[in-house]
């Protein structure tokens, strides 16, 4: 099995400036940009039914890309996007749009060896082989074309081809879709079941005579909503846009605060493995506890009401509860001890009224028994 990308296949269109000719394949070289639809949207809708009318006449005008593929085509365009030579003070990171996937399953349902002539203000990179489709490998010849591009001359050398990575790493371009699709017969090939991905870009780029970014320190020129710095990327502050929940807690419980990349579920994982963790301010990713009113009077917010321990050991400070059972424990001890000392001081007392009493008693029997003898 073998693959070959679209720059491995030349002469197949008649190229006009030498830029198109080293992006033959990719999105075609633009003087200008395109004028824009109204506000209202009214030819939107007719570029978009007349991008897709073939589409609706082509059996099987689908992709085959999964969730985790398209995710993927995403993560290796920002990657690369993050690595160009010079580096680029402002370069957009690229979302996923599913209109734009859309666009590329109609066209790539064509099995056409050609770019998409109703494409105006979005941009195309083709890629076919006869193997099985390499998602890696497609994105990083794409980005390979930097060796055949001057970034200062803004050209690529002779006889090369640079258009796929000049639309792949245009700074402006911010949205993107994709389509594979199994054809049979490739017209402008001649190949048996080929494997075509079709990617589409918004807005455009490869425009004439300018560069594909501005030269600059990563990321020193971002826009005012983008200002933090990722992977060389402009995106927005999350730590910023995010608002500060109101954490005073009079018996009611708050949902808990994620960061970036944890999931509800890992927080309720986390949860269960440390049950006695305390309450945490509201930036973190534990659970809140919850709090009664029986639990007496709510600790500031941020603070915590009982010790952090490892699971399994209990907490050395008692609660209100215990504390009441103490009390009531000593006060029944002591009333105990009272009573027997009670006890203990009055015995001899009854006792030598009990041993006087026994001789009166006696003495007076024995009385008795001498007056009636005498």
């Amino acid at each position: 099995m073998h693959q070959r990308s679209v720059f491995e296949l030349q002469g197949a269109s008649d190229p006009q400036t030498p830029q198109d000719r080293a992006s033959l394949w990719s999105s075609k070289l633009r003087t200008q940009p395109t004028p824009r639809c109204p506000a209202g949207g009214a030819c939107s809708w007719a570029w978009l039914l007349l991008l897709l009318g073939g589409s609706l006449l082509v059996p099987g005008a689908w992709s085959f890309l999964s969730d985790e593929q398209e995710e993927l085509l995403v993560e290796l365009h920002n990657y690369f996007r993050g690595q160009v030579s010079p580096s680029a003070s402002a370069m957009m990171p690229l979302k996923w749009d599913a209109s734009l996937k859309v666009i590329a399953e109609g066209y790539a349902a064509k099995c056409i060896w050609n770019h998409n002539p109703d494409l105006e203000d979005t941009g195309e990179n083709l890629f076919a082989g006869t193997g099985p489709l390499d998602l890696r490998a497609a994105v990083e010849k794409w980005f390979m074309e930097h060796l055949d591009y001057d970034f200062y001359n803004n050209s690529c050398d002779e006889d090369k081809m640079c258009g796929h990575y000049t639309q792949m790493v245009w700074a402006d371009t911010h949205r993107m879709g994709c389509a594979f699709h199994l054809c049979n017969n490739m017209e402008g090939l001649d190949w048996e079941r080929a494997s075509f991905l079709v990617c589409n870009y918004y807005p455009a780029g490869n425009y004439e005579e300018v560069r594909p970014y501005v030269e600059g320190d990563w990321c020193s020129g971002c826009p005012v909503n983008l200002q933090k710095c990722e992977n060389n990327l402009c995106v927005p502050d999350l730590e910023e846009d995010e608002p500060e929940d109101d954490d005073t807690n009079n018996g009611t419980s708050f949902p808990p605060t994620l960061s970036p990349g944890v999931t509800l579920s890992e927080t309720e994982e986390l949860a269960e493995e440390h049950p006695t963790s305390s309450s945490t301010p509201a930036s973190t990713t534990e659970l809140l506890p919850t709090r009664g009113p029986e639990d007496g009077d709510t600790p500031p917010p941020g603070t915590s009401s009982e010790t952090n321990l490892p699971p399994g050991v209990s907490s050395s400070r008692p609660s209100r509860q215990e504390e009441k059972e103490e009390q009531s424990k000593k006060v029944r001890e002591e009333s105990i001890i009272r009573k027997e000392e009670v006890w203990e001081k009055t015995k001899p007392v009854m006792t030598s009224s009990a041993a006087s009493m026994s001789t009166s008693i006696l003495t007076g029997l024995l009385t008795g028994l001498l007056t009636l003898r005498l």
